[in-house]
């Protein structure tokens, strides 16, 4: 006589890693870290501290109905609006020094776009992983271009 076991599948639950929840949830509190990031980008130093709580707060908020724990909601939507606020104020301080006071035009543009990342990132999740790559590529093709200005300086010493 052979033994019939129950099939346990049809009660087995989803596969989460400590809550944290899936790339699309993830996404999502990322995005709205990383558009925190760029709306408090055009300002240096201890506004990237702000943009980072700010971002904490966000990614604790919207953890919730993102399905996320708000352990990494806070970690995601922190680490999101550092980056952010640290490659944008890179560029708008660059900028701020080639154009004078013609610099606040590109803050305004700033927080359109920031707006924009935060909409899009609402519907379309996964579009902050696009933006979060496309800073990161950003912030190191800045640091190469400095690098390489910086050789060539030294070279006609």
């Amino acid at each position: 006589m052979a033994t019939v076991w129950p099939n346990r599948r049809d009660s087995a639950k989803g596969v989460r890693f400590l809550g944290v929840g899936s790339l699309s949830d993830i996404s999502l509190v990322l995005g709205i870290g990383v558009a925190i990031g760029m709306l408090t980008g055009s300002a240096r130093g201890r506004m990237t501290l702000l943009a980072g709580a700010i971002g904490l707060l966000a990614g604790v908020l919207v953890a919730g109905p993102a399905d996320v724990s708000w352990v990494a909601g806070a970690i995601l939507g922190l680490l999101g609006a550092v980056v952010a606020c640290i490659v944008v104020s890179d560029v708008v301080h660059g900028a701020g020094r080639r154009e004078g006071s013609g610099a606040g035009a590109l803050g305004f543009m700033l927080s359109l776009a920031a707006l924009f990342v935060a909409a899009i990132t609402i519907v379309f999740h996964f579009f902050s992983l696009l933006v979060l790559a496309g800073l990161v590529w950003l912030a190191v093709s800045r640091r190469r271009r400095a690098q390489r200005k910086h050789a060539g300086l030294r070279v006609l010493k």
